[in-house]
């Protein structure tokens, strides 16, 4: 009898693990992404308890919130070839999970990297167009709309806006 409980209780207890690698929750202000061996199987997941394949299937999550980040400050000319040191934080929100993470494979650092690269190349085009009074008067507001709406058409692709 005693090697019969012991038996069950461990027949249990390996149930219960296998429930608990099985089970998964997206919180409503996360995005979740299913994976098959590396290969995307569901990314549309509602907020609440889901259910996978344990070992077969791995659950990636990302924010869904606006998350920042500040890069170091950056000497720009202007069309008089003056420099100008231009410090600058971008935020930022994924949109397209999916996209995301096909572009950076859900790594947050190559998102940001590769960010920058399209947020500095709209910054050079618009303070290339402007001379140093233009960029420091009433024209900034401008300036920003101009950089923002080049440097979101690139950022689509990304899965970020």
């Amino acid at each position: 009898m005693n090697a019969k409980f012991s038996g069950f209780l461990v027949v249990v207890g390996l149930a219960l693990i296998v429930l608990a690698m099985s089970a998964f929750t997206v919180d409503e202000r996360e995005h979740a992404l299913k994976l098959k061996f590396g290969e995307i199987v569901k990314a549309d997941y509602e907020p609440g308890l889901h259910f996978k394949v344990p070992v077969v299937n791995n659950v990636l999550k990302f924010s869904d919130q606006v998350l920042t980040f500040s890069p170091d400050p950056e000497d720009i000319l202007t069309s008089e070839k003056k420099p100008a040191s231009v410090d600058f934080f971008v935020k930022y929100r994924i949109t397209d999970p999916l996209e995301y993470y096909i572009s950076t494979r859900g790594i947050r650092e190559e998102a940001e990297k590769r960010l920058l690269v399209i947020i500095m190349a709209a910054i050079r085009t618009e303070f290339a167009k402007r001379t140093m009074q233009e960029v420091i008067s009433l024209e900034r507001n401008e300036l920003m709309r101009d950089m923002m709406s080049e440097a979101s058409l690139l950022a689509d692709d990304l899965g970020i806006s």
